[in-house]
């Protein structure tokens, strides 16, 4: 299987597993401060490994490169969360679910505007079967209570075309950067980017009730797989693979998230988890065949 495949699987799998183990964490301090503090993290992390295995890019970074980081930044972090956090609050969860689930249809589509990329009859089977296995996995458990309003969905629907050019920019702007450096570059504008937001919300957070060693725990871990690592294995594998593969490989995200929840937190795992795991994993191999048959043709041409 080509690498890329694998370090993006990866990517999205760690996200998956970030989510459940920082949920109670999440649910005590505010979503700025997190995103801020854990993103400062994550570049701290990286810049050691930055500054070892890119040695000298980091410095002689370009005005252009670093625009091209903060594009980046902004579409994955600041605008994407800005746009889910506050559309499902004048929406129902069972639409946000949706729009979540739908995420590869934009990234294929956008794939094809800007990259080029052909839509085969095989990349739409495999994208449909994992946007079917996520809606499936997300929507029997979805709160329908609540409106959905026409300004919810809209931001829903922003969100999840942020998303897709978040990938469809690492495809296209990142070839000349290598991953360390630009997944710290990502993690370091995103912190200066969410800052004014954490410093609002810090005026409403109880430092002495929320600073554990627990929390504290949970904070660099989550740093340290969802941002860190995952940003580094992201920007990794995006170049070696088409851009609808790695939008189609976001749905590993919650997949992940609910068998960990299962495994680790005592969760009960129902039939319609190990159908959608069965729908996702076919997908992905159709997927990757479908790259391989052609990265064969173009050989033998």
């Amino acid at each position: 299987m080509n690498k890329g495949y694998v370090y993006v699987l990866i990517c999205y799998a760690l996200i998956g597993v970030s989510y459940p183990i920082a949920k109670n964490v999440m649910d005590q301090i505010p979503t700025w401060f997190f995103t801020c503090a854990t993103m400062g993290i994550g570049a701290l992390l990286l810049l050691p490994f930055s500054l070892k295995f890119d040695r000298g890019v980091l410095a002689n970074l370009s005005f252009r490169d670093w625009v091209t980081i903060c594009i980046q930044s902004l579409l994955g972090s600041v605008l994407y969360t800005i746009f889910l956090l506050y559309g499902m609050t004048s929406s129902t969860a069972v639409m946000a679910s949706i729009f979540t689930s739908i995420t590869p249809v934009f990234v294929v589509i956008l794939s094809a505007v800007f990259l080029g990329e052909a839509l085969s009859l095989r990349k739409l089977a495999a994208i449909a079967m994992a946007i079917a296995g996520v809606m499936l996995l997300t929507m029997p458990t979805s709160d329908a209570s609540g409106a959905n309003t026409g300004i919810g969905v809209l931001l829903l629907l922003l969100s999840s075309l942020s998303s897709g050019f978040y990938v469809i920019a690492a495809k296209k702007l990142n070839v000349s950067m290598p991953p360390a450096t630009t997944a710290f570059g990502v993690c370091a504008t995103g912190t200066i980017f969410t800052f004014p937001m954490a410093i609002a919300e810090s005026r409403t957070i109880d430092f002495a009730a929320i600073m554990t060693v627990g929390n504290a725990t949970t904070v660099l871990v989550y740093a340290l797989f969802s941002w860190a690592i995952a940003s580094w294995l992201f920007f990794a594998g995006v170049t070696r693979i088409p851009a609808s593969a790695t939008g189609m490989a976001f749905a590993v995200t919650p997949l992940t998230a609910t068998f960990f929840s299962t495994v680790f937190l005592g969760e009960s795992l129902s039939v319609y988890s190990c159908t959608a795991l069965v729908m996702v994993v076919a997908s992905i191999f159709l997927v990757e065949s479908n790259g391989k048959r052609h990265a064969g043709v173009a050989t033998a041409a």
